[in-house]
């Protein structure tokens, strides 16, 4: 098995004299405090093994979710979009902090810049080509801000210098932005968004590619897609996931709100096929499938 986060798992079979036994076991950091894990067979796993693997990590206390062996899987897919938005927010001047409340606000455990330094940002950044191969422009990230923190060996927590300042305090203590790093940041505004501009925006492309994801049967139904972005990226569980919070909002207000950022912030936002289709039929995530829930 490889806990790869981004690597394809056919690759890494072709090396493989067993290919049948072999899969991907994708746990989340940090490992003893998340409870996902994401189960990625490729085409010629066996049943057997999959199970073996689901049993796994039941008795690990972890939540498993089969998903496809597509390019980030299912939650890197969805959460690189969000983090890349959080990103060009920063450019247009933004400042940290605020993109950061902004999303805790939405109810979030931690924003996605202070989550990019707890992840490790040579980490989470080696993701975006891969995604950007694979599914287009809509996946780059805005490279100048990357390379410029990398450049001045900024990883984050790791290494304790990232967006955010890491001293004496503690982990639990509120985390301060370090001020120089923005000194590191291209920018080509002073910043005038509201909290909840800057969280739809973030939290807008996240939605997007989770429809994508579903209807590309990344993920088997709606309930796994919101168990992993629940217990994987902490998307806020009183809104129920993704697909939960979609169906609440309806697919015609959402595809009407990806439109007005469309045509506001660029093609990025434009809505997934599965969306217009969704709202065209006034189709529910939840409604489709749920015969096969328990499979």
């Amino acid at each position: 098995g490889s806990n790869t986060s981004t690597l394809p798992i056919t690759g890494l079979a072709a090396g493989v004299k067993r290919q049948e036994d072999f899969i991907g076991i994708h746990f989340f950091s940090p490992v003893d405090k998340m409870p996902l894990v994401e189960v990625i067979p490729h085409a010629t796993t066996s049943p057997q093994t999959i199970a073996t693997v689901v049993k796994l990590a039941k008795k690990q206390g972890k939540t498993p979710i089969v998903v496809a062996d597509k390019a980030g899987f299912y939650v890197n897919r969805i959460l690189a979009p969000y983090i890349n938005e959080a990103m060009r927010l920063l450019t247009e001047g933004e400042k940290i902090e605020h993109v950061d409340e902004a999303l805790v606000k939405c109810g979030f455990p931690v924003g996605p810049i202070q989550l990019l330094d707890e992840v490790g940002i040579d980490t989470g950044t080696k993701i975006i080509p891969v995604l950007e191969a694979a599914y287009g422009e809509r996946f780059s990230a805005p490279a100048n801000v990357v390379s410029s923190i990398l450049n001045d060996d900024r990883k984050g927590r790791k290494n304790g210098r990232g967006f955010y300042l890491y001293g004496a305090k503690g982990r639990k203590s509120k985390k301060q932005v370090d001020p120089s790093v923005y000194g590191l940041i291209p920018t080509t505004g002073q910043g005038k968004l509201s909290s909840a501009q800057c969280a739809e925006r973030c939290v807008m492309m996240m939605l997007n590619e989770a429809a994508r994801c579903f209807g590309e049967q990344v993920i088997k139904n709606a309930r796994d897609g919101d168990i992993g972005a629940v217990f994987g990226i902490g998307f806020p569980p009183f809104l129920g996931g993704p697909f939960r919070y979609m169906d609440t909002l309806g697919a015609g207000d959402v595809v009407a709100t990806l439109q007005r950022l469309a045509s506001q912030y660029g093609s990025r936002f434009t809505p997934c096929d599965e969306l217009l289709q969704m709202a065209e039929r006034s189709e529910r995530f939840w409604n489709i499938g749920e015969t096969d829930l328990n499979s």
